[in-house]
């Protein structure tokens, strides 16, 4: 199935997916050495589930799944993050 076309298919069982089942999703993920990293432009935060603040979802979001060694060159500890994307501050020329 191309990625297009399983990203359709996707779009509609999200509906349905419940946090259990997003976790044993990324269960299977990081059974194999998986992880996703979700980097956001939000600065605005919400109360996670299991306690703490996390950045609110928003239209800009990037999803990547990485490695372990990928997040290390990243500077990550293994596992799943949500990261708030900074800012360019230099101007094009």
């Amino acid at each position: 199935m191309l990625a297009q076309e399983m990203g359709v298919i996707l779009t509609k069982h999200t509906e349905q997916m419940t946090a259990k089942r997003w976790a044993e999703f990324l269960q299977q993920l990081e059974s194999k050495g998986l992880y996703v990293v979700i980097e956001t432009d939000t600065n605005g935060r919400v109360m996670s589930p299991l306690g703490g603040l996390m950045p609110m979802p928003c239209k800009s979001e990037t999803f990547n799944i990485l490695t372990a060694e990928e997040l290390e060159q990243r500077g990550l500890p293994v596992g799943h993050h949500i990261l708030t994307k900074s800012k360019d501050k230099t101007a094009m020329a």
